[in-house]
């Protein structure tokens, strides 16, 4: 937070040999100064307080008051405001003071910190982690330190997307970036284009500008390849591994790896898998089905839902265990973990001498549950339901209760699945 402090210059009198008294602001190591109506002789200013007594100041009470007021005024505004302060240089905190809290930050960077520190306070992972690298690519392409919402227009679009098409990001990932950086746009014209005949935002590059996506290859397994997995002969404990996450992944709507691989055993609530994915903070309840249940406790964890994640970096923070695993095959983080099994999956698509149009990863059983349910006559509802893009806790009953009927076309629909997957 910004510190604020009474000083005065010696060196600038008026005539009659007193200084005016400003407010010093510092904040990352900058300063900037705020003007006071007071004036003090030098002699009589001493540690941010105005003298008085017989050979002070006459009216250092008042003036004391008066300063004190000022102050508390500022700091009030500062502490109301602590995310938005944050993003701010000492220059424009000066500015947000005098001209009180409706200032408009039209620089586009210092526009998504805000909104970045307003995500992490409300822990919304699913987008502050994208917002953050939309935040980087923007910064490194642009390499100067302030870009305002001005100049983003079409052509810097244009030139944006053809840079890191270069250096070798997708289509989609970039299409992604693309729909962050319209958000910020959307979000400010909102906030500060409420006077429509006194507009902050002028420019909106989106009319012109069109983000461009291409077709997902296809990840989609047909229901004999899954059987030939679930059936895999084994070789080496990685393969069996897996074989077991990647059949269990099935088994929990196709679960992500990331949420899969840091669920803990409180997470279990009456024989139900209940958890918020990362990527979405959507809340799943999944009925733990008798053969999910059987993998589910042959990798069982300590403190963790399955023993892979229980010496995770998290786990090792601010304590001194070495990054060597205590048994084999527990992973730092996720992404170790899903690149051990996609590893595995390669080897597992060759010697099953499958023909896809790319390499066998874990994704595959996300897209190939979806596919399988349709098939078997789960209807487009139900799928959705079991994906997670329709949220069951926002249909209510008009008593407010919620509806657990949803929850229950779940189970039907899983079951119907995991039957169709162990039918020989």
């Amino acid at each position: 937070m910004a510190n604020l402090k009474l000083i005065i210059y010696r060196t600038k009198q008026k005539e009659n040999g007193e200084c005016n008294v400003y407010i010093q602001i510092i904040h990352h190591a900058k300063t900037a100064w705020i003007k006071t109506d007071i004036f003090v002789l030098p002699e009589n200013f001493r540690d941010t307080k105005i003298l008085g007594g017989k050979n002070g100041d006459r009216n250092a009470q008042i003036k004391n008051i008066r300063l004190s007021e000022i102050i508390t005024q500022y700091e009030r505004i500062l502490l109301d405001n602590a995310a938005k302060i944050e993003t701010l240089d000492a220059m424009a905190i000066k500015t947000f003071l005098i001209n009180g809290p409706s200032i408009c930050i039209t620089d586009f960077c210092k526009f998504t910190e805000l909104r970045l520190s307003e995500l992490k306070k409300s822990n919304n992972k699913g987008t502050f982690v994208p917002l953050t690298n939309m935040l980087r690519l923007v910064r490194d392409f642009h390499m100067k330190p302030t870009l305002n919402f001005s100049e983003i227009t079409p052509r810097f679009l244009e030139q944006f997307a053809a840079y890191y098409l270069k250096k070798g990001h997708k289509i989609n990932s970039i299409a992604v970036y693309m729909r962050y950086i319209r958000s910020m746009f959307n979000d400010a014209i909102d906030e500060y284009n409420v006077n429509i005949g006194d507009p902050k935002i002028l420019n909106y590059p989106f009319r012109k500008f069109k983000i461009e996506t291409e077709a997902t290859q296809n990840r989609n397994l047909p229901i004999e390849t899954i059987k030939a997995i679930r059936h895999f002969k084994i070789i080496s404990k990685r393969e069996e591994i897996t074989k077991d996450i990647f059949v269990l992944q099935m088994f929990l709507f196709g679960i992500n790896i990331k949420d899969l691989f840091y669920l803990k055993k409180e997470n279990i609530v009456d024989n139900r898998l209940q958890f918020s994915r990362f990527k979405t903070s959507r809340f799943y309840n999944i009925k733990i089905e008798p053969e999910a249940a059987s993998l589910i406790e042959k990798y069982k964890g300590e403190k963790y839902l399955l023993w892979f994640a229980d010496n995770n970096n998290k786990e090792r923070r601010g304590k001194s265990i070495p990054h060597s695993r205590t048994i084999d095959m527990q992973y730092s983080n996720e992404t170790a973990f899903n690149k051990m099994l996609n590893v595995q999956l390669k080897t597992i698509e060759k010697r099953l001498e499958l023909k896809l149009p790319s390499p066998l990863t874990t994704y595959f059983a996300r897209h190939s549950f979806a596919t399988i349910m349709r098939e078997i006559g789960i209807s487009k509802d139900d799928i959705s339901l079991c994906l997670g893009h329709i949220n069951p806790e926002q249909n209510l009953r008009t008593s407010g209760i919620y509806i657990k009927e949803d929850f229950l076309r779940m189970d039907v629909a899983n079951r119907k699945l995991i039957d169709f997957i162990i039918k020989e």
